[in-house]
């Protein structure tokens, strides 16, 4: 998408061209294709915009989209009010005649909105349906010539009909689910002219508004950006994230356990991105934070993707990483090594390193590393490492601290941590977006995306509605 665009890079190109544009919104009702015009409307109608409508009044739109009252150069025909017997007339005025002289009376608009086509073509009782069909296709054609104008038809068809190939673009909306709730989905299914890098977007409706979800953007580490600090509070120490914390009821709370699930796709950079908001607001507000690494990171790749937002000193003081090697050499202050050979013996270190700090102490595991080091899928060992974690989630417990287990999709700890955890995060991919849910509380599906300012950086949370 382009900055600050609710709407696809393909269609907006489409749409920007400056030599008329016409598009076909189809879906089922209630899918979101009268928010994605007024969105069109917002974006492309320049100081003059019509939205033609056989459903709603004005009043009734502004009452819907309070927005809508803001935007100035956007005017409302009624298109019930067109409908004129062509009997009453000496010569037959069609629809269409009263259709060009509504648009005439607009000053040439920048784009007209016709909600919905099927309403507009089976309105005129004494014109049939193919004639007014083609009477306003050749208008379309004309508006698109003579006025460079966007014309958007909004269709409850969702078949293929006569229209679609006669219009330049077609974009189709619905409903999916996700493990059983419900998303929303655009399908760019044409868009004569333009070259379509995806076809596919999930979006939503969420405060009234139509907005895609881009791809997932890597956080940008080039450069120092401010990440503002959430407090924590008396009984949740927060993930970083304000809209997480909202929806666990004020973050994670004290004593409790979460997973976070991830593929080995997208997904797994959503699952980065929010470790690294937990540790940077862990670190900023002088919180101990306690980390093994997942497969592949070791505290020099940490280190880059933290100090850029914290003070060096806090980053020492408060951020301990244990790493699972061979080599006991230590090369910094705040890293610990494990040898990865018995288990039970080095997480009792792991264990009392933790209780010598002052709680609450953010801990975070990588689960996968230590299948690979410890051999948890030998025989016995995988019960072992169970019954160990049982241990330490009631000793986390008295003591106030959390933790946080990252697990990859298959795991082999899933199940029997899935069970023993406060909280279960799943993090999945969506036509390039990471989309995030929790199974543990229930909650709906939404869509998480980095915020990357020249300034700072944010980690933002969207239902999808």
């Amino acid at each position: 998408m382009t900055m600050n665009s609710r709407i696809p890079r393909e269609l907006s190109e489409a749409l920007s061209t400056g030599m008329g544009f016409s598009l076909l919104l189809k879906g089922e009702p209630g899918t979101g294709k009268t928010m994605l015009a007024f969105e069109i409307l917002d974006e492309f109608g320049s100081d003059n915009a019509v939205y033609l409508s056989t459903r709603v009044s004005l009043p009734a739109l502004y009452g819907q989209f309070p927005w809508l009252e803001e935007r100035t150069g956007f005017s409302v025909v009624d298109a019930t009010k067109l409908y004129i017997s062509t009997k009453a007339f000496p010569k037959p005025r069609s629809f269409a005649d009263l259709l060009h002289a509504k648009v005439e009376e607009a000053g040439k608009p920048a784009t007209l909105v016709i909600d919905s086509w099927e309403a507009i073509i089976t309105g005129g009782k004494d014109e049939k349906k193919e004639v007014l069909e083609a009477a306003i296709t050749d208008l379309a054609r004309y508006y698109a010539t003579e006025y460079k104008m966007n014309l958007i038809l909004i269709s409850e068809t969702t078949g293929t009909t006569p229209l679609d190939y006669l219009v330049d673009g077609i974009v189709e909306l619905g409903r999916m689910t996700v493990d059983y709730r419900r998303g929303r989905e655009m399908v760019l299914k044409k868009l004569r002219g333009i070259r379509i890098d995806q076809h596919q977007y999930g979006f939503t409706l969420d405060g009234g508004r139509f907005r895609t979800f881009g791809p997932f953007e890597r956080r940008r580490v080039e450069k120092s950006r401010r990440v503002e600090p959430v407090p924590h509070t008396a009984t949740h120490i927060s993930t970083g994230v304000k809209e997480i914390d909202k929806i666990l009821g004020g973050g994670l709370s004290k004593g409790s356990t979460a997973m976070v699930e991830y593929g080995d796709d997208l997904s797994l950079l959503g699952y980065q991105s929010i470790i690294a908001h937990m540790i940077i607001n862990c670190v900023q507000q002088g919180i101990h934070c306690v980390k093994v690494p997942s497969s592949g990171w070791d505290e020099r790749r940490l280190r880059r993707g933290i100090l850029p937002f914290v003070k060096e000193e806090d980053y020492q003081k408060y951020f301990t990483v244990f790493e699972i090697r061979g080599e006991k050499k230590e090369v910094r202050d705040n890293v610990k090594v494990l040898e990865g050979v018995i288990l039970s013996e080095e997480f009792q270190v792991f264990r009392e390193y933790i209780s010598q700090l002052k709680p609450p102490v953010m801990v975070i595991i990588g689960t996968d590393w230590l299948e690979y080091q410890y051999r948890l899928k030998a025989l016995g060992n995988f019960e072992e490492a169970l019954e160990i974690f049982a241990y330490w989630i009631m000793e986390l417990r008295e003591a106030g601290n959390v933790a946080v287990f990252a697990m990859p999709s298959g795991g082999i700890l899933g199940e029997g941590l899935g069970h023993m955890v406060t909280t279960r995060f799943k993090l999945t991919v969506l036509d390039r977006s990471v989309i995030l849910y929790c199974n543990r509380p229930d909650t709906k599906l939404h869509c998480l995306e980095n915020v990357i300012t020249e300034d700072t950086l944010r980690l933002k949370l969207t239902p999808f509605v």
